[in-house]
């Protein structure tokens, strides 16, 4: 059984190299395999690691809805459409969480066709995963001049993002379904040819991520969309051109207050207390060395902007080295500082970038609004290097891009000029 889905697994691999490898063959195979083992890594870490055990809770779970399946295909499919707790195996799941169990019942799909293999499972996970990444990078150097280096380090490279979007937790299809979704946003603003299937790809992706991780998609196509109106609109609307900054605040927060009402957890009244609960609650649970220390954090806007400088600083390069308390920390730490040198280094760079200034606003609008949010609701240092896997990518390119510090190595180390 292994076998087969090994030889299954190449043919799909060759399949998709042959058809979008393209001029990049050699970056193809490195990030490929980078991807699948780091799916590999990431079941072993939480199985010799860590002692919470989400990833393989998750593929337990599955394998009973797949052994119920084997059994009951009909009761099967019928939790697949409407899980509750009238039925049977609902009370044998350890993850009856909306958002967990939705998982669950996508792993089952795999666990059911791999024989219960989690390995296999992870490499299937690893490999969707990787296609969604590959695709962002293949929009992104067609579109940016000069982009082929610093896209791939952002969306094939990048360490702590890799390891944490791969294998069989759902960070892996929460964001390949984000990178789904800016492609498309891209070729719309740059004009680029989209055909049917894409869209297709966008409504699904939608849905994934917003089943996975509502948070990270409401925020996304809030930015995203009004930045298509924007763009739509530039030409039509008599000095919009000119106050274009101004008008897609007021856009922004207009569409932000109509996708309040999408999410119980987004409504006005209850959206501070929410975060708040979740920082408490993380701060309970976490020794004070692992966490973000805020000044005097309330349920109140003056309150979260007081401490959203500290929350976007530390949420983008903490844990520091000397904060680092055993291997994945230390790993993660010695990132953090690259990427703080990187964005130290964006501002020797002496001449004007010609980016394209909406595309730009948008991605640090996304991210510095995810990051504080995130940093201040998931205050423990070690749950916030996997949750910011849903900015991380974006960030690092646009400090990347056309980077002098980065333009200089390349320059000068040899295996990096090809």
């Amino acid at each position: 059984m292994i076998f087969l889905h090994i030889v299954i697994l190449g043919c799909l691999a060759w399949l998709h190299f042959k058809k979008s490898a393209g001029d990049h063959k050699v970056l193809y195979g490195f990030a490929l395999i980078f991807k699948l083992v780091m799916g590999i890594a990431l079941g072993l870490v939480y199985r010799y690691y860590y002692q919470a055990n989400d990833t393989w809770l998750f593929f337990e779970d599955a394998g009973k809805l797949a052994d119920l399946a084997r059994g009951d295909f009909r009761s099967y499919l019928q939790f697949l459409w409407r899980a509750d707790q009238s039925q049977p195996v609902w009370h044998l799941l350890a993850n009856t969480q909306e958002r967990s169990l939705f998982f669950v019942k996508i792993v089952s799909g795999f666990a059911l066709i791999s024989g219960k293999s989690y390995w296999i499972n992870a490499i299937y996970f690893s490999f969707i995963s990787f296609i969604s990444c590959w695709y962002l990078f293949q929009t992104v150097i067609k579109n940016f001049a000069e982009s082929t280096k610093p896209a791939a380090l952002a969306f094939l490279f990048l360490p702590s993002v890799i390891f944490w979007s791969s294998g069989i937790v759902k960070e892996t299809l929460a964001l390949a379904g984000l990178y789904c979704l800016a492609s498309v946003f891209i070729k719309i603003i740059k004009g680029d040819t989209r055909t049917w299937v894409e869209w297709v790809l966008v409504l699904f992706s939608f849905y994934v991520a917003w089943s996975l991780k509502y948070y990270w998609t409401a925020l996304f196509m809030a930015v995203v969309t009004t930045s298509l109106i924007i763009f739509l609109l530039r030409k039509r609307v008599v000095g919009l051109q000119r106050y274009k900054l101004i008008g897609w605040v007021v856009i922004f927060f207009t569409l932000s207050a109509i996708a309040s009402q999408l999410h119980p957890n987004f409504y006005l009244s209850r959206f501070l207390s929410v975060l708040i609960t979740n920082h408490d609650d993380f701060v309970k649970i976490s020794r004070p060395a692992a966490l973000i220390h805020y000044y005097q954090l309330t349920a109140s806007w003056l309150s979260i902007f007081l401490n959203a400088p500290w929350a976007l600083f530390s949420g983008l390069f903490r844990p520091f080295i000397v904060e680092a308390n055993g291997m994945i920390p230390v790993f993660a730490s010695i990132e953090n500082l690259v990427l703080l040198v990187l964005t130290g280094a964006c501002f020797f760079h002496r001449k004007a970038q010609p980016v394209d200034r909406l595309l730009f606003f948008s991605t640090v609008v996304y991210v510095v609004l995810l990051c504080v949010f995130l940093a201040l609701s998931t205050p423990n240092l070690g749950s916030l290097s996997r949750y910011r896997v849903g900015f991380l990518p974006f960030f690092t390119f646009i400090i990347s891009y056309r980077n002098p510090l980065l333009q200089y190595l390349f320059a000068r180390i040899s295996f990096l000029r090809t």
